[in-house]
């Protein structure tokens, strides 16, 4: 378990979805990631109040181990640590067993008092591939409980699938097991977030006092009124402020022109 401690109240800045290419200039649905990546850290470099990053997955768009060494010396230029986990485009072996200047993976870490449990919500296709909807494993699940049962601090659960509905066409690629996580994660008392992904299009709501809050993309991004997969151009991150009693979020555009 990885230790960090910080004072006062806790800012997050939660980015998810950013879709690197081994290849800078490669286009996704009209935009360029690595540009719109370029463009998140250079906002996030003119804030001062940031004391923890989050990426919740497919920080790479093809899994190759140039895409993460190419998102790694971006992010390179945050004074901050980042914490990363898999997500559906990710290669989880080489994102999660490499080494990196800046992004670093745990299964669990405590930071400012907080308790930090990342999931892994990827489940795989009968060809062997990564399917887009999410699933929690069986394993997860006991490790989940078990975390939350032996803990005595609060958690933060993060995790790229979201569990909540939108309502919406994205429905179909969150969590599959959701009900039972809300459940379990809900009725602990000690749960007080869950971050995620994966929708690129940013929702929160709070479930019997646990913040459930997807991040928007920082590279394509979508929104639940417009046809599936049909670019927004609302790329962005969002800053998470945990109070003792409190938990505020705003969302932060990068304004990148389409």
């Amino acid at each position: 378990m990885s230790l960090y401690q910080s004072s006062g109240n806790m800012k997050i800045a939660h980015l998810s979805d950013l879709h690197i290419c081994s290849a800078p200039d490669t286009i996704i649905y009209g935009v360029n990631p690595y540009e719109h990546l370029k463009r998140a850290v250079s906002v996030l470099k003119e804030r001062h109040d940031i004391d923890l990053g989050i990426i919740t997955g497919d920080i790479s768009n093809d899994g190759s181990k140039r895409s993460y060494e190419i998102a790694d010396e971006v992010l390179s230029g945050l004074s901050f640590p980042i914490f990363v986990l898999n997500g559906n485009h990710d290669n989880a072996d080489v994102l999660l067993m490499e080494h990196y200047s800046k992004m670093e993976y745990a299964p669990s870490f405590t930071f400012d008092g907080v308790q930090f449990i990342s999931l892994n919500t990827v489940a795989i296709s009968e060809d062997g591939t990564n399917r887009s909807r999410g699933v929690l494993s069986e394993n997860e699940f006991a490790r989940l409980a078990d975390s939350i049962a032996k803990g005595t601090k609060q958690i933060i659960v993060l995790m790229h699938h979201p569990a909540t509905l939108t309502g919406s066409w994205m429905d179909r690629r969150i969590l599959e097991n959701r009900e039972r996580f809300i459940d379990c994660v809900t009725s602990s008392g000690k749960v007080i977030a869950v971050l995620s992904g994966h929708n690129h299009c940013a929702k929160s709501v709070e479930i019997r006092g646990c913040l459930f809050s997807t991040a928007p993309s920082i590279s394509t991004s979508f929104t639940a009124s417009m046809p599936p997969f049909m670019e927004a151009n609302q790329p962005g991150f969002s800053i998470i402020t945990i109070g003792q009693r409190t938990k505020e979020i705003i969302i932060v555009p990068i304004l990148c022109s389409p």
